[in-house]
């Protein structure tokens, strides 16, 4: 009695699986780099974190946000793909494009207690930062918030290349 070859089944069978599964494979991550790797504190804030998004993609391109912040801005501008967490109140903004521009100045006015130029800092240096958060999905604006870094090398813990250097205003 001769039995039937199956080996010839089986791997058409594999085969039309592994076709199936390269054609509903995803696109590569075009703004994978830009991803924020680790939770970190934004310096010089009363509680904000940056946390990783997971495997979520952003339906909005931050092109046209981006180009306009570093031709408002005097100072460099940097991008990261995060969640914005304010640990003291519980709020999460995101997942967002978060921007943070440099050198920008704060006014100061006569008797304002919470100026942040009345706490001693230069109102116009390079530590002071300007905070924007943009909903990656739909582009809208969640908010915005001051910061302060003295060290003037703070930059977002990003995935990777182009890796983010104090200097860059360009992302890829």
């Amino acid at each position: 009695m001769v039995r039937p070859r199956r080996s010839g089944a089986i791997i058409a069978i594999w085969l039309a699986t592994l076709i199936a599964g390269t054609a509903c494979a995803r696109e590569p991550d075009a703004y994978g780099p830009l991803r924020q790797r680790t939770t970190q504190p934004v310096p010089g804030t009363l509680g904000f974190v940056l946390e990783p998004v997971g495997d979520f993609r952003p339906s909005f391109d931050p092109d046209a946000a981006y180009e306009t912040l570093v031709e408002r801005a005097p100072g460099e501008v940097t991008i990261t793909l995060a969640t914005v967490h304010d640990t003291d109140f519980g709020t999460t903004w995101g997942p967002a494009w978060v921007l943070f521009a440099r050198d920008v100045c704060f006014a100061s006015s006569k008797g304002d207690v919470v100026s942040p130029a009345r706490s001693g800092n230069d109102p116009c240096g390079d530590g002071n930062l300007w905070v924007q958060v943009i909903d990656a999905g739909d582009g809208r604006s969640l908010g915005s918030f001051t910061a302060y870094d003295g060290t003037t090398t703070w930059v977002p813990d990003r995935e990777g290349d182009p890796a983010q250097v104090s200097g860059t205003t360009r992302f890829h």
